[in-house]
This record gives structure tokens, C-alpha cells and sequence, in this order.
């Protein structure tokens, strides 16, 4: 009976733990501080744009760029994302300090906190997660 009781309550409460697509837009702080990325839904993939770098200007006062020359602040860097099974997956996440493009996953921990995935091979096995904070749209964290 005990078990069936937890099946029950399973049953009744898993539409609260789902997730929708839409849940992942807006703006997120990365794990370094030191950047925002506004991501947003475009014919039903996910992106991500830089909309804030904490140092958006070298020590010649140029704007900041990315090894491929374009400049950081306001560059795409996440792309083609699709959701799939309450995760964000087969994007794609350009490293901006490296110039390399990863594979990416996303997945939200809770309403605040986002895991990113950036790997070497599709299946996720070789690479780093890193975990963003939602900010609010006012700007504070």
C-alpha cells in the first residue's frame, strides 16, 4: 500500500517538476561574473546573446573581441539549441576566449540556476558544465 501511495503522489506532482520550453529564456549571469547572456527563442531554437561583459574595452579602448574579430558585447555565442526531454540540446556554444565552438547541452537546476554544457563530442561525454544565475530584468541577481 505504501508504494502505491508513492506512485500516487509521483504521479500527482511530476507536472510540477516539468519544465516548458520558454523556461530557460531571459537574462543569466555566467559562473564567472563577468558576463550576461540574454537567451531567447527564435523559430523555436534557443540563442544566446552577450548583453553585458564587465570589461567591454581593451587597454586601447577598443571594444573587446573574440579570436574569430568580432566583438564580444552583443555576439551571438549560443545557437540552435531545441528542446527535448525538460533539456535544452544539439546547440551549439562558441567560446569567446578560445575561439573554439563545443557542442552544447542545458538543462535548469531550478528556476534560478542554469547548467551549460559545452563538450567535445555530441553525447556530452568529454567537456565542462558551468552554472549560470538568472538576473532579474532590473539587473540585479
Amino acid at each position: 500500500m505504501k508504494s502505491f501511495l508513492s506512485v500516487c503522489f509521483f504521479l500527482l506532482c511530476a507536472p510540477l517538476f516539468a519544465q516548458n520550453p520558454d523556461d530557460v529564456t531571459g537574462l543569466w549571469l555566467v559562473q564567472d561574473k563577468d558576463a550576461r547572456i540574454r537567451i531567447y527563442e527564435k523559430e523555436g531554437k534557443y540563442f544566446g546573446k552577450v548583453t553585458w561583459i564587465e570589461e567591454p574595452y581593451d587597454e586601447n579602448g577598443n571594444p573587446v573581441s573574440a579570436p574569430n574579430g568580432n566583438p564580444v558585447l552583443e555576439m551571438e555565442l549560443m545557437k540552435g539549441f531545441v528542446f527535448e526531454d525538460d533539456e535544452w540540446v544539439d546547440g551549439t556554444v562558441y567560446d569567446a576566449e578560445t575561439g573554439k565552438t563545443y557542442y552544447g547541452s542545458m538543462e535548469l537546476e531550478n528556476s534560478n540556476t542554469l547548467n551549460l554544457r559545452g563538450s567535445l563530442d555530441s553525447f556530452g561525454l568529454i567537456g565542462r558544465t558551468e552554472t549560470w544565475t538568472r538576473v532579474n530584468e532590473r539587473g540585479n541577481e
